[in-house]
């Protein structure tokens, strides 16, 4: 009896998951160890693990077309790196990262309207997905709708309370424009 168990609880702490994303069970770890965290600096090796997990996927087609995206996008081949993450959307629309990357790329390119969209879609699978939040941000000061551009950095503040960024950009909106 004991040695059942042992062997349950062992084979408990295996992680069988073949992938990661945003369902992954540590994200949960994670993003309460980020609002512990006092700042930017001791939080880059938990921010790094929740961006590797985001950007894993269970179907080798879609990581194999994933890689390729970010691999057109750091050559600055956006519209094939477009494709390709509209690919990785066609095999798993629930990939949260691919909206997000997608998402990016309409930013560069000037299509904000995709750009919110795809934001849309990140954050409805991952409401916690700073980067895209961070993202829509930057969209609203864009187009000088300052109030939805605080409330975005509020949200962040609640992820990453520490972050310069969200606090300044926070502060300068609030003293300049409302």
């Amino acid at each position: 009896m004991k040695k059942i168990i042992l062997i349950a609880l062992f084979l408990s702490t295996i992680n069988f998951n073949t992938y990661s994303d945003q369902f992954d069970l540590r994200l949960k770890t994670l993003f309460d160890d980020l609002t512990l965290i006092e700042n930017e600096l001791n939080a880059g090796p938990t921010i790094n693990q929740i961006w590797s997990i985001w950007s894993e996927i269970g179907n080798f087609e879609a990581q194999q077309k994933f890689n390729l995206g970010n691999q057109y996008m750091a050559k600055r081949q956006y519209l094939k790196s477009i494709d390709m993450f509209s690919e990785v959307l066609d095999i798993d629309p629930n990939f949260a990262e691919a909206w997000n990357k997608r998402a990016t790329l309409h930013y560069i390119i000037g299509d904000y309207e995709k750009s919110v969209s795809d934001i849309s879609k990140t954050l409805e699978l991952e409401p916690r997905h700073f980067g895209a939040l961070d993202g829509l941000a930057e969209i609203y000061i864009s187009q000088d709708q300052f109030e939805k551009a605080a409330q975005t950095y509020k949200k962040i503040l609640e992820i990453l309370p520490y972050s310069k960024k969200a606090k300044m950009r926070l502060e300068y909106i609030q003293q300049s424009f409302i």
